[in-house]
């Protein structure tokens, strides 16, 4: 119960992710303790812990099957957190085309800027295989944008280890091209946000398009657009500050640059490995006077 003058406070789901990667390099620490004894006792305590929570978890499933059918499922599953604890306890299929096309879109905004399209063909097993479309107008080398896609597929997608960019070759010859297989190359879609006015030199300016939070930045006369929140958590970085072309979150001091979403220095995890996140970055432009963002795409016309 809440009492005078000692309010309940929310824990953020920053605070949570702490907790969970500090949970996790005590257990690293544990598990790899020298006392064989320790190590034991903390493999017995974590099946049992699994154990609880597969048997709470399989039974809590069933009852949302049953009272709110598959739909239900799909909405709860399209928050990440919630879809990530499911598919640890295997209660919901591991989509990995979607977990794919998830890590894409981290990347697509800034290459669509540079008239790259990528469109995911197929994922087998470890490999990735894409097209690019609009590489002979891009302004970006080919090399830059693998590069890119890679990183991204590293961080966003467990088990990943090669990208193709080609289809994937059958195992028959193909005697004819199926026109309805070929997919046309694509343009970013953009909607006016602001006023050029509104967004002067050094600020950094909140604002919403297609329910998709973004930050207006305006650096020396370029314009950026960024998603309006830090890494994968749901905390904003409009209360942050701006240095040159990087941003620096009010809430953990992350660091990103707003031309790239590239994070400037390493998230720790388990004590000593570097995990490098990523925000996702929207094509921006000018038109009369206004700034126009897109998120997202349209089929170039013939």
């Amino acid at each position: 119960m809440e009492s005078p003058g000692n309010p309940v406070v929310e824990e953020s789901d920053a605070v949570r992710r702490d907790v969970l990667e500090e949970v996790d390099r005590v257990i690293g620490n544990l598990s790899s303790h020298p006392d064989p004894s320790v190590r034991e006792n903390t493999a017995a305590l974590l099946e049992g812990i699994d154990s609880v929570h597969r048997a709470a978890l399989t039974h809590l499933m069933d009852a949302i099957h049953s009272m709110g059918g598959e739909a239900f499922v799909n909405r709860l599953s399209a928050d990440p957190a919630i879809r990530l604890l499911l598919m640890s306890y295997d209660l919901l299929a591991v989509d990995r085309r979607l977990v794919a096309e998830e890590a894409l879109d981290r990347v697509r905004g800034h290459l669509h800027a540079h008239s790259v399209d990528v469109e995911l063909t197929e994922v087998a097993g470890s490999v990735v295989y894409v097209r690019l479309h609009g590489l002979e107008r891009a302004s970006v080398a080919p090399e830059a944008v693998a590069r890119d896609l890679e990183a991204a597929l590293r961080d966003g997608l467990p088990g990943f280890q090669e990208l193709i960019l080609r289809d994937r070759e059958s195992s028959h010859s193909a005697a004819f091209v199926q026109l309805g297989g070929l997919r046309r190359a694509q343009r970013p879609v953009f909607q006016r946000v602001a006023a050029l006015s509104d967004v002067p030199n050094g600020a950094m300016v909140p604002a919403e398009i297609g329910g998709q939070p973004i930050l207006l930045i305006n650096v020396n006369g370029d314009l950026f657009a960024i998603a309006d929140r830090c890494g994968e958590a749901p905390l904003p970085l409009r209360f942050g500050r701006l240095d040159g072309h990087v941003v620096h979150c009010s809430w953990h001091g992350c660091q990103y640059d707003v031309r790239t979403g590239r994070r400037t220095e390493p998230a720790i995890v388990n004590g000593d490995e570097a995990r490098w996140e990523r925000l996702t970055v929207f094509p921006v432009r000018e038109q009369g006077g206004d700034v126009a963002v897109a998120i997202g795409v349209e089929p170039v016309p013939a």
